[in-house]
């Protein structure tokens, strides 16, 4: 019995299906807020058009107009992408640890790689000092993504009192908005005059402090 073989070239011949229209429009958008990025991070808001990100992604301006509406929607979509991208790092790092662990974890993970941060990192920064200047349009962006990390890391302090590990008179509240200052505080130290920073030092006092005040006494 024969088998049957298939017509001589057809496995040369054989092209890759076709993405789809959602894949390059994703693609397409992913490019146009890296490119908004690295012109953020170098020369910030004012100096960043639509025309330029659409030349830095390979564009139009009228694709960038057309795909985000507004220079201003277009910074909104990269400031929630690089908040959503640390989540996305921090999840599986947070698996399994609550209380002060949890803390601790969320301290590592926001300080990491400040002595060399990423362009996305810088444009962030960049963004939100500049939405308290000539960027306002943006600060709500800031304001909502704090108040979700002010929440979660309330919620952590809380399932540490509730354990019996984190003191019962602390105020979550505070302690979360005092821990959000220090750790912002210290990257854009760090940012700002790498060379004297010394970020390990101050972030050893940081947690030895957080668990003085927030442990509970031994049992």
């Amino acid at each position: 019995m024969q088998t049957a073989t298939a017509p001589a070239g057809t496995a040369s011949t054989t092209r890759p299906p076709r993405r789809k229209q959602a894949e390059r429009v994703a693609e397409s958008d992913r490019r146009m807020i890296d490119a908004a990025m690295r012109l953020i991070a170098s020369g910030g808001y004012s100096q960043t058009t639509l025309a330029n990100i659409g030349v830095e992604a390979g564009y139009s301006r009228g694709l960038v107009q057309h795909r985000f509406g507004s220079k201003d929607k277009l910074l909104e979509a990269l400031i929630n992408q690089v908040a959503n991208d640390h989540r996305e790092r921090l999840l599986p790092k947070l698996r399994g640890l609550a209380g002060i662990e949890a803390l601790e974890c969320e301290i590592d993970s926001y300080l990491e790689g400040v002595d060399q941060p990423s362009v996305s990192s810088r444009a962030f920064f960049v963004l939100m000092l500049e939405s308290i200047g000539p960027a306002p349009h943006v600060r709500q962006v800031f304001a909502e993504i704090s108040k979700r990390w002010h929440d979660a890391l309330a919620g952590q302090i809380r399932k540490g009192q509730k354990a019996g590990e984190i003191r019962k008179d602390v105020d979550a509240a505070m302690e979360a908005q005092l821990l959000i200052a220090a750790v912002r505080g210290l990257r854009m130290q760090s940012m700002l005059s790498p060379e004297t920073s010394r970020i390990a030092l101050p972030l050893a006092a940081l947690k030895r402090d957080l668990r003085r005040r927030l442990l509970a006494p031994p049992r």
